[in-house]
């Protein structure tokens, strides 16, 4: 699949709800509860490893997922026969991970009765996932699901992109379709003024965001330990139990970005240090029907309000979440100075800022706990654990608040949903 080829390019070296208006919470979405809406019970993630070189190196997506699948039904008491259907979010594995997906099922101790699939929309395959399941609530084919992502970008390398017609060459918007990601990058700073200053500044706030959030503990009950086989670098084979991201650099200082050189083009802005780091790592959400949630005694961590995918020119695919942002804060009544927290995937520090700043989104907003610069970007993960993140976030605020996942995705789109917390 010529998707691959874009991924490789990537990753080849390289405000408070006083505030809200009234007319927005009259007309929007988020006005008033309902029996029917798609509501969030739980989510947990896995650390995320560095790929190749972390703690996850030498582990098996099925067993990352499996873990995540198990504590999240084990933290809420629920029997895994009461779920409808579960979806993964997978980009790497062949088949989008299918039959990985149903090993980890089985692992997971899930009885065969229930069903299980993968989707495959590269960097949001994890949001994509739960959009699927919310679907699937929605039109009554189920009650309760189970919405995942999980990559191992250790075990499963991107290469060959799949049989393509000839004639891509001769149509400029499938040709820009194999733009390797890092040039994508290039273009966004270039087109639209965004300084490697700029970009730099945003990446070590990254890592110190996440650098503070990881020494204050605020990770620690969104992840999921887990122990598993690491061999050394002499072979030697030993066990580890994995619960803190590795890929945090708490070190990492404005002099050391610049001096780091551009990974993609000699004269370019986008380096290793303001690009997402290459990651291994699984999440999943529960999430359900209000009316069956409350039915079973579940608590309710969040609302799904309003969700969104959109097409961008893929030759700036970046600047996705400038677009599907809006359309999903439309679709829920709200607008940005609603927000509370925007979790915006950070591919590349170039497209982030960016976004942010198309949008007017005030910085303290954005991605509290740092981003993928810091935290990586495990890509069928991503969107479930910004998801976790997230909720968990709102949760801490201890009030009514509104988040929004976002991210860009390779080809030209972006992804955009928007979420409640309803309170304590």
């Amino acid at each position: 699949m010529h998707r691959l080829k874009i991924i490789s390019g990537h990753l080849s070296p390289a405000g408070s709800s006083d505030r809200r208006s009234l007319s927005s919470a009259e007309c929007g979405a988020a006005a008033a509860n309902s029996p029917e809406d798609v509501v969030l019970v739980h989510g947990r993630r896995t650390a995320v490893g560095r790929a190749k070189r972390g703690a996850f190196k030498d582990t098996t997506p099925d067993e990352l997922l499996s873990a995540v699948m198990t504590a999240v039904l084990t933290d809420v008491g629920l029997s895994p026969d009461k779920l409808g259907d579960i979806c993964v979010g997978n980009v790497l594995q062949p088949g989008a991970g299918a039959l990985m997906a149903r090993v980890a099922h089985f692992l997971s101790g899930f009885p065969e009765t229930v069903p299980v699939y993968t989707v495959n929309r590269q960097c949001s395959s994890g949001l994509q996932a739960l959009f699927n399941i919310a679907g699937a609530i929605r039109s009554r084919s189920i009650d309760l699901g189970l919405a995942c992502g999980v990559e191992s970008m250790s075990l499963r390398s991107m290469g060959n992109p799949g049989d393509l017609s000839s004639r891509l060459m001769d149509n400029d918007k499938a040709r820009d379709c194999i733009i390797p990601m890092g040039i994508t990058s290039e273009n966004v700073a270039e087109r639209f003024g965004i300084s490697r200053e700029k970009q730099d500044a945003f990446a070590l706030s990254s890592h110190q965001k996440a650098a503070q959030a990881q020494n204050t503990g605020l990770f620690d009950q969104e992840i999921v330990p887990v122990t598993t086989k690491l061999v050394d670098d002499e072979g030697k084979e030993r066990d580890v139990t994995v619960a803190k991201d590795d890929g945090i650099r708490p070190g990492t200082t404005l002099a050391g970005l610049n001096k780091l050189r551009p990974a993609f083009k000699p004269d370019g802005t986008t380096t290793a240090g303001n690009s997402s780091q290459v990651s291994d790592g699984a999440a999943a959400v529960l999430i359900g029907r209000r009316s069956a949630v409350e039915a079973l005694g579940l608590p309710v961590l969040g609302v799904l309000r309003g969700s969104a995918v959109v097409g961008v020119p893929p030759d700036v695919m970046g600047i996705g979440p400038a677009f599907a942002i809006p359309a999903a804060l439309q679709q829920a009544g709200l607008t940005v100075a609603d927000i509370d927290v925007f979790e915006i995937n950070e591919a590349f520090a170039s497209q982030a800022v960016y976004c942010v700043e198309k949008l007017g989104i005030p910085m303290e907003k954005v991605n509290p706990n740092g981003g993928a610069i810091a935290l990586g970007h495990p890509l069928g993960c991503t969107g479930a654990r910004q998801v976790v993140t997230l909720l968990n976030e709102l949760r801490r605020r201890g009030r009514r608040a509104y988040g929004v996942v976002s991210m860009c995705i390779g080809t030209g789109m972006g992804a955009a949903a928007v979420f409640e917390y309803p309170g304590p």
